[in-house]
């Protein structure tokens, strides 16, 4: 008797221990789930960073040596467009590594950056003004190749389509694997009107006696 109980205590024992150890074994898969998951995007980050700064370096050389040549004695030679064509592989590479680091490569061709480099060297401007486009990640309509005059769009919503639109109404646009939320929020009205005041009704006198301290 005294036997079969130690047995019977002793897998009771082993049970909650091997509990106890599988608990403890997802607990540390969770733990390094997470682990690699910050890791990883603390990475990408950092890689994203690296990037971004390389390419400010690129573009700033790129408008310097511009500016260089159109001070020099033959700086009215090039025009804009041959300008960009004569700075753009010192900083395509940089722009490519960090539009692929961004996911944005798919958005912009390396014609509509020529375009754009050309254009932003025709107005004089700024190294940062030409790399806002890219460091602003917009949405993805936002590409050029998404750029069409007619677009179908599939409408899903709770509401008759014969009703106007009206406060508080919410629905959905469907395009292939894009879809669109949308809310409508009525906006308040303002009743401005104009009225002339009297100069006069403005001033106001000031009595003092003697016993009023100033």
């Amino acid at each position: 008797m005294w036997t079969r109980s130690t047995n019977a205590q002793t897998g009771q024992a082993r049970s909650g221990a091997g509990s106890c150890t599988g608990s403890a074994g997802r607990r540390r898969d969770s733990g390094s789930a997470h682990n690699e998951r910050y890791y990883e995007e603390a990475e990408r980050e950092r890689r994203v960073r690296k990037r971004r700064a390389r390419l400010h370096t690129a573009a700033e050389d790129a408008f310097a040596h511009v500016r260089r040549v159109r001070l020099s004695a033959n700086g009215g030679a090039l025009g804009p467009r041959e300008a960009a064509q004569a700075v753009f592989p010192s900083l395509a590479r940089a722009l490519q590594k960090y539009l692929r680091a961004t996911r944005q490569q798919p958005r912009h061709s390396a014609d509509s950056v020529l375009a754009h480099l050309a254009r932003c060297l025709s107005q004089d401007a700024s190294p940062r003004a030409f790399l806002e486009p890219f460091l602003v990640e917009g949405p993805v309509l936002a590409a050029e190749q998404e750029a069409r005059t007619t677009q179908r769009w599939s409408l899903i919503s709770d509401e008759l389509l014969a009703r106007p639109l009206a406060d508080n109404i919410e629905f959905q646009l469907r395009q292939g694997d894009i879809s669109l939320i949308c809310s409508v929020r009525q906006l308040p009205k303002f009743n401005l009107s104009e009225e002339v005041v009297d100069p006069k009704s403005n001033r106001f006198v000031l009595r003092l006696n003697s016993e009023t301290s100033v």
